[in-house]
């Protein structure tokens, strides 16, 4: 027998439809209990499985689904229903109930296993069509039993029959009388498969009501839905459009998913890497600035690079990775015009900040609250956590200038904050003067406050919206020694991270993923021709000063996407001189000490000494430090990358900080690789508590030595 594909699902128990033996009934429920539970453990007792195969069948391609039941079945039927594309069928409507087709099941093995097996003929496969099934099975004692069961929030199985993205034909502005945005563009499937495609099936009138004709600013999921990614297909999801009081503005508008329970949403990064951790919820940002701030072209670089910064300077923030949103709610899937169709266009999925966020960083399950004008809103309960606010409230009635160092030290954790200020500060995320766009966690293993960034969307720019103030700010930086501190740490990413060379490839990386070299064209050239002249960013629908049309790469000289990377390197550089001069403006640290190689020529493994040149400085000398950070010598890409680069600021090796001057260290041979390239710096702190700036670097490729 063939085996059987990816797709499955397992069950801790079944729905009876009719009255068993009790004896029958307790095995049925201990032994299959269906989904309500679902939660996967490596001691789960045997379950029921289901599995289709092909995971993602093609047209007039036969598909296979096996029954394997843990239970006494006597025989099994499937269920199958057609939903076609422009004829969405939601769980609530009566269509779901009464259009089902059965298929009697082969039982192809005895014994307290069985396996049942059913085909669904080549014919019902065609593209774009959704195919949902059950089974009905009936058990030793004449008990009808459904898998899934009839209560769970997805009762059926599906897959999605799908051919492939094909190619799609458009012009920045059709009709027009330039040439060149009149031009029909054919944007090959390389293009339009750039990055991962996301899948909704829905009606037409609730897909434009949700995003553009019901201007609701409530958390309500009004509408359901079919999610597909990966070719696996989650029914049943709830979705609405997303974002606050910017919500329908731009016409291209965000949205947001809601995965239903035990169904969560196993999602990829950019570089087709599963998450450790599973979504709940799905945000997608729509990659479009707001017209009045002329930086509409960008694509989600801002937010991209920027919450990649934070999480390289040890602050944890949301995942990101772009995504192809394809939206079937009519019967072509290309029509002529340009503006209709399954292509929408290209979004950007951000890590939801909850109990998922928590797990996928590493944090202990504590309580975790999205701020709002001041204001905490629960998003993750922490277990044996106060479930009133409580924790919250006290602790922002502590807050303020006459609190003590002790005080602050025990409350907060302040390294984390001051290397969150530092990328607040170095990528001008100023919209948080209101309370908001962050979110306070409290860690129950230190008893300390962290501060978690939220939409970034408006940075990269002096002149974007927000003063930059938020709680901790003056309290903390008000004290000398908290503003020594995080001078500090500021200088340290200055050296190591937010710098031109470093944050230029970061940023080149992220381009790489959207973009193509030497104009060629590219997803983020599709999304341009989806969106520009839109009929949508100039209808009553939107709010005329955030939409409208023909705004693309108006702050790029050049007029394309690569303008607006040029743009953000820019502003690396301008903000690079701001933070030096403004910020960082003391002139009492000591001196940057001068690093030396003295190991043998080759950099071998074995033998990676270095020397540092002596302390000088107004102060007088307390600690030294030593470290070793790996790099890529790749600046520039002419494809995406295959995984994520390695940044400076993350070190290999860190030597204990040193109370007593010592000139020469020798770096471990196992901190290094042979062949891959590193950076080794030292610097050097006074009696006052102020460090140097990390030396220049003494670069090198490691060897493997002598053998």
């Amino acid at each position: 027998m063939e085996k059987m594909a990816i797709t499955s699902r397992r069950y801790r128990g079944d729905s009876l439809s009719s009255i068993l033996a009790f004896v029958v009934f307790c095995w049925l429920l201990c032994a299959a209990k269906v989904q309500s539970a679902q939660k996967e453990t490596s001691d789960a007792p045997p379950s029921n499985e289901i599995k289709h195969s092909p995971a993602q069948p093609r047209s007039e391609e036969p598909v296979s689904i096996t029954a394997r039941l843990i239970f006494p079945a006597k025989s099994a039927v499937l269920e199958y229903q057609i939903v076609e594309p422009g004829r969405y069928v939601a769980l609530k409507d009566a269509e779901y109930t009464s259009r089902w087709v059965s298929i009697p099941m082969t039982k192809s093995a005895a014994g307290t296993t069985a396996s049942y097996i059913a085909e669904v003929p080549g014919s019902i496969q065609t593209h774009r069509r959704l195919v949902r099934y059950r089974i009905k099975a009936t058990n030793s004692e004449d008990g009808l039993v459904s898998l899934p069961a009839a209560d769970d929030p997805e009762p059926n199985f599906a897959y999605f029959v799908y051919d492939g993205i094909p190619t799609w034909k458009a012009a920045i502005q059709p009709r027009s009388n330039d040439p060149k945005k009149g031009e029909v563009v054919e944007f090959g499937t390389n293009v339009m498969a750039q990055v991962q495609s996301y899948f909704l099936i829905g009606k037409a009138k609730e897909i434009e009501n949700a995003t553009w004709y019901e201007r609701s600013s409530d958390k309500e999921y009004k509408y359901t839905g079919t999610f597909i990614a990966d070719g696996k297909v989650y029914d049943h999801v709830r979705f609405r459009a997303r974002g606050g009081v910017w919500r329908h503005a731009m016409g291209k508008n965000m949205w947001k998913v809601e995965f239903n329970k035990s169904h969560s949403f196993q999602a990829r990064d950019d570089y087709g890497r599963k998450y450790k951790t599973k979504w709940s919820k799905l945000n997608l940002r729509a990659c479009i600035q707001q017209a009045d701030y002329d930086r509409r072209g960008e694509q989600g670089m801002y937010e991209a690079v920027g919450f990649r910064l934070f999480n390289l300077a040890g602050v944890d923030a949301p995942r990101t990775h772009w995504i192809s949103w394809r939206i079937i709610d009519e019967a072509t899937e290309n029509p002529p015009n340009q503006y209709h169709g399954d292509f929408w266009g290209l979004y950007l999925a951000i890590e939801n900040e909850d109990r998922h966020f928590l797990t996928e960083h590493g944090l202990p399950d504590g309580n975790l609250y999205k701020m709002m004008f001041g204001q905490g809103e629960l998003s993750n309960q922490g277990a044996n956590q106060v479930t009133n606010k409580s924790d919250l409230q006290q602790f922002t009635m502590g807050w303020n200038r006459k609190q003590s160092e002790g005080w602050w030290r025990t409350n907060v954790d302040l390294p984390r904050y001051y290397s969150y200020r530092a990328i607040v500060e170095a990528i001008h995320h100023y919209d948080i003067s209101g309370g908001k766009n962050y979110d306070f966690y409290l860690n129950p293993k230190t008893s300390q406050w962290n501060v978690i960034p939220w939409d970034i969307d408006l940075t990269w720019g002096d002149h974007m919206y927000g003063g930059g103030q938020e709680p901790f700010m003056h309290p903390v930086l008000s004290k000398p020694i908290f503003r020594v501190e995080y001078q500090n740490r500021l200088r340290e990413i200055r050296d190591l991270l937010f710098n031109s060379d470093e944050t230029d490839r970061l940023i080149n990386e992220c381009a790489a993923i959207i973009s193509k070299p030497k104009h060629l064209p590219s997803i983020v050239d599709a999304d341009r021709a989806k969106w520009d002249y839109h009929p949508i960013m100039v209808s009553r629908y939107v709010m005329r000063e955030k939409a409208g049309q023909g705004l693309f790469y108006q702050a790029a000289p050049s007029g394309d996407f690569a303008g607006m990377v040029l743009q953000m390197k820019q502003y690396v550089r301008e903000r690079a001189e701001y933070i030096d001069n403004s910020l960082l403006s003391d002139r009492s640290i000591p001196q940057t000490p001068v690093i030396t190689f003295i190991g043998k020529a080759g950099y071998a493994a074995n033998d990676l000494s270095f020397k540092s040149s002596a302390f000088s400085g107004s102060g007088q000398f307390a600690a030294m430090k030593w470290r070793l950070g790996e790099i890529d010598l790749q600046k520039n890409f002419t494809k995406k990358p295959a995984e994520p680069g390695h940044y400076e600021i993350t070190s290999v090796w860190e030597s204990p900080e040193s109370a007593e001057f010592k000139e020469q260290i020798t770096v471990p041979a196992n901190a290094v690789r042979p062949g891959h390239a590193y950076r080794a710096r030292v610097r050097i702190k006074d009696n006052t508590g102020r460090w140097s700036h990390w030396s220049a670097p003494v670069q090198f490729v490691a060897s493997a030595g002598p053998q």
